[in-house]
């Protein structure tokens, strides 16, 4: 049995070749908005690392833009990326990461550790990162810091029957923007936004079994019918 036609709010925005859309040509409407407000922030020294580990896309800009204006070449040091979306960024600073993870950060930190254990590793990271991936790593290890977080009040006007929630703070404003009197479930892109989804809402919880689009929407079509 197909689901009636929903509006589906993803966390975030999306490009063409996203998984999301499917949704959308199923009869949904998928609403992809962020809750969020960016702002770079001024690295005025890079740290120096054998890999360099980007937890996000806006992790990966703002910091290659940073080595760049510095002039300082990080070009023979390995890049690892948390999501093909921060992969395809790298893609596009002309460089190929050499590790993509795409798991749960748990098993994403494993995978890292086995090929980086004995390598100085620094952690591109938001100011608000839950860090997930440090909190498990054996050895000293380096950050940097490339961006702030904020949340940002933006009106949705249409009803939500489900969220795609792409990270906590995201959820977070999303609920306090959204007409959610109708609202159905929340699929979670990892352990962390589910933890706090459960704080949040009483509605059906529901994580993915990795943290991309793909998991998320299929974690969406395999869930019950409400």
């Amino acid at each position: 049995m197909k689901k009636s036609k929903e509006n589906i709010l993803i966390t975030r925005t999306l490009g063409k070749e996203s998984p999301i859309w499917q949704l959308s040509n199923d009869g949904h409407q998928v609403i992809a908005q962020s809750f969020l407000e960016i702002k770079p922030i001024l690295i005025t020294q890079i740290p120096v690392a054998d890999v360099y580990f980007y937890y996000s896309k806006n992790a990966a800009k703002y910091f290659l833009l940073s080595a760049s204006s510095l002039q300082q070449d990080i070009s023979k040091s390995d890049h690892a990326a948390m999501g093909n979306g921060t992969a395809q960024i790298l893609e596009s600073h002309g460089i190929t990461p050499s590790f993509v993870g795409t798991d749960t950060p748990a098993k994403i930190a494993q995978s890292l550790i086995r090929k980086y254990a004995n390598s100085s590793i620094c952690f591109v990271r938001a100011d608000q990162s839950t860090r997930s991936i440090q909190k498990l790593w054996p050895s000293k290890y380096s950050e940097a810091i490339s961006y702030n977080t904020q949340p940002l009040f933006v009106e949705v006007k249409e009803e939500i029957h489900t969220i795609l929630a792409t990270s906590p703070m995201n959820l977070e404003a999303a609920l306090s923007c959204c007409d959610i009197s109708a609202l159905k479930r929340i699929v979670c892109i990892g352990p962390t936004t589910y933890a706090i989804a459960t704080k949040l809402s009483n509605t059906s919880i529901i994580v993915a079994h990795k943290s991309s689009e793909q998991a998320m929407l299929k974690a969406y079509l395999d869930s019950p019918i409400l």
